[in-house]
C-alpha cells in the first residue's frame, strides 16, 4: 500500500513542478514582450536590464560596486565623464600665470599691449611611446604606483607607460585596497 502511496506523491510533485515550468516559460515570454515594446519605443533595454540588476541591490551593495568600478576605471585611466575624471583632466590643463598689476600713479591709466599673451607654463619636452615604456619600467623598480603615471588620459604614451609597468611587476594594475574589495558572499551551505 505504501508503494502506491509513494507513487502517488511522485507523481503529483512532478506534475507541479511541469505546471511550475510552464508558467515560467509564460513569464519569461512575456518579460520578452516587455523588452521589445521598451525597444519599439526607443528604449535601450541594456540599460533597462543594467538598471533591473541595479534596484535588486542594496543601497551599500551598489555603492561598493560603484566604488570598484570607479578604481577599476581610474587605474586604467579611464575616468572621463565622471566628475573626478573633469577635475583630474582640468588639472593637467597648463595654467596661465596672472599677470602681474604694473603700479600706477594717481592719473595714470595702466598701458596694455593687445598683443601680449600670457605665456603657459612651458611643456615638457616631447618623450617617445618607447620613452614612455622605459619610465614605466623604471617606475615600477622604483616602487612608484601604477597611478604615478605621468601623461594624461587619451595619451598613447600613458598605455605604453602602464603596461611596461604591469610587465615588470607581473601585475594588471589593480592591486585594490582592501578597505574597497568587495566582501564576499556566504555560499549556500556554508554554516547552515
Amino acid at each position: 500500500m505504501s508503494d502506491i502511496i509513494a507513487a502517488d506523491q511522485l507523481r503529483l510533485l512532478i506534475e507541479r513542478i511541469e505546471r511550475l515550468e510552464e508558467e515560467k516559460k509564460a513569464l519569461s515570454d512575456d518579460i520578452k514582450d516587455v523588452y521589445l515594446e521598451a525597444k519599439g519605443t526607443g528604449f535601450d533595454t541594456k540599460t533597462i536590464k543594467s538598471v533591473i540588476k541595479l534596484r535588486k541591490m542594496t543601497l551599500e551593495s551598489r555603492r561598493e560596486a560603484d566604488a570598484l568600478l570607479d578604481t577599476y576605471k581610474a587605474a586604467l585611466g579611464m575616468l572621463d565623464g565622471t566628475p573626478l575624471g573633469h577635475w583630474a583632466l582640468e588639472r593637467l590643463k597648463p595654467k596661465k600665470p596672472a599677470p602681474e598689476a604694473p603700479s600706477v600713479e594717481e592719473g595714470d591709466a595702466p598701458q596694455i599691449d593687445p598683443a601680449e599673451e600670457v605665456a603657459a607654463e612651458p611643456a615638457p619636452p616631447e618623450v617617445t611611446v618607447n620613452e614612455a615604456r622605459a619610465a614605466g619600467q623604471i617606475a615600477a623598480r622604483a616602487g612608484k604606483p601604477v597611478t604615478a603615471n605621468p601623461f594624461p588620459a587619451f595619451d598613447s604614451r600613458r598605455a605604453a607607460w602602464d603596461e611596461a609597468w604591469c610587465a615588470e611587476l607581473g601585475s594588471d594594475g589593480m592591486d585594490i585596497p582592501d578597505a574597497l574589495r568587495p566582501t564576499p558572499k556566504p555560499k549556500k551551505g556554508d554554516g547552515e
